[in-house]
């Protein structure tokens, strides 16, 4: 079964800020936006508590405005 999460990101000095509220204490950055799902899969390998597979994660990427 596939999870779907979803990644909030933040510009932030250059950076994607990332989290994922379904995964409390998930966060993780990316340089450009078509990173930031492989980045969220490698963070979900550090929850092994929430028993998602990262290999069978869909991740849906929202952008926030920044509050620089």
């Amino acid at each position: 079964m596939t999870t779907q999460l979803t990644a909030t990101a933040t510009r932030s000095e250059g950076w994607w800020a990332v989290s994922v509220p379904e995964v409390d204490g998930l966060f993780t950055q990316a340089r450009s936006l078509d990173e930031i799902p492989a980045m969220v899969r490698d963070a979900l390998t550090l929850f092994p508590e929430y028993g998602i597979d990262p290999a069978d994660t869909e991740i849906s990427v929202e952008m926030v405005a920044s509050t620089e």
